[in-house]
């Protein structure tokens, strides 16, 4: 069930000898010996101190097949998510977080920083918005699910906003991508993006931007005057 709605039980969500399945099945068709870090790719807080999964993902710890948990925290609604952090029972989460979508600087990351949870970014282009190129223009392929992220006048609206930041911080179109992501990385509870790359071009300059050197202090709270507080699935 993705997005979790509300009421759902997490015996029925996440009961544990699925998790442990689904993890083993994972384990021999990648044919390693434990995983890194997995995630939940749903989740609610209602769940925190509840079903058989937290003890499921302890045994799986201590038995050495997995070595983080984390959970994937629904689209826009990063405080969905406080609890279980400040519960001291997951290691990372993995949140939607970019230019427009500033949410998750109020409480979420504040709480990961508190409790030494590893934060993950996802979305951190805004599916493209934050690219640069995206115009009242632009047109996708037929199945592209940017026909609806992006449907209606949001294209239009995309590219007037994309074009006030570029004039606020006196940058060019082509330095936006850059500066979306330095953005994210410059918040110290951010450990890692994950941005889509659709070209090695895309690759080269995403990895480059791993070199530790944040956007200023002025370029932030400029960048904070633009936060869009928008759901584009509705």
């Amino acid at each position: 069930l993705w997005p979790a709605p509300d009421g759902v039980d997490p015996a029925q969500a996440f009961p544990g000898e699925h998790i442990r399945d689904s993890l083993e099945a994972s384990l021999r068709a990648s044919g390693l010996d434990h995983f890194d870090v997995v995630q939940f790719h749903v989740w609610s807080d209602e769940w925190v101190g509840r079903g058989e999964w937290l003890e499921t993902v302890e045994d799986l710890k201590r038995e050495g097949k997995i070595r983080l948990f984390g959970v994937s925290v629904n689209d826009h609604e990063p405080d969905n998510a406080v609890r279980l952090v400040r519960s001291g029972t997951v290691d990372t989460v993995q949140v939607i977080y970019n230019i427009f979508d500033q949410a998750p600087a109020e409480n979420l990351l504040p709480a990961c920083t508190e409790h030494g949870v590893g934060v993950i970014v996802r979305v951190a282009l805004d599916e493209g918005g934050l690219t640069g190129r995206i115009t009242a223009d632009s047109v996708f392929p037929e199945g592209d699910f940017r026909n609806r992220y992006f449907r209606d006048d949001r294209p239009a609206q995309v590219e007037r906003r994309v074009a006030a930041i570029c004039a606020d911080l006196g940058i060019g179109a082509d330095d936006m991508a850059e500066t979306a992501l330095r953005f994210v990385l410059s918040h110290p509870a951010v450990s890692t993006v994950i941005p889509g790359m659709r070209s090695v071009r895309n690759v080269e300059r995403n990895t480059a931007l791993s070199d530790g050197r944040p956007l200023t202090r002025e370029q932030l709270a400029t960048l904070a005057g633009h936060r869009w507080q928008r759901n584009f699935y509705g």
